[in-house]
């Protein structure tokens, strides 16, 4: 199994699922965070829900993967991602939003 939940002290890393589409937007759709990423800002809830279903509903089915929602422990809403892929391209990305609420993880 891939991407197994993570409990740290102020964070809790989990799979993103469709619950979270509205975070999941806000986080996708900031031009910031996804400054440096090959694709375009989300525009709406439509392309999030088709973004998410491609990009990580796809990915918790496969065994060398990793696509983590950072969570605020507090109240488990997604704040980021990270994603890690053990194949041979071996990527590690992440994205966090600036506006957190929170001075120091």
């Amino acid at each position: 199994m891939n991407t197994p939940t993570l409990n740290i002290r102020r964070l809790i890393l989990r799979k993103f699922n469709e619950n979270d589409l509205k975070a999941f937007y806000d986080i996708f759709s900031n031009k910031e965070v996804n400054q440096f990423l090959p694709w375009f800002p989300l525009k709406n809830l439509a392309e999030a829900k088709s973004f998410y279903q491609e990009r990580y509903a796809s990915i918790y089915q496969k065994k060398q993967r990793y696509a983590y929602a950072i969570c605020l422990k507090e109240n488990n809403t997604p704040i980021g991602y990270v994603n890690i892929n053990l194949d041979e391209s071996h990527d590690l990305g992440y994205g966090l939003k600036k506006n957190t609420g929170i001075k120091k993880l």
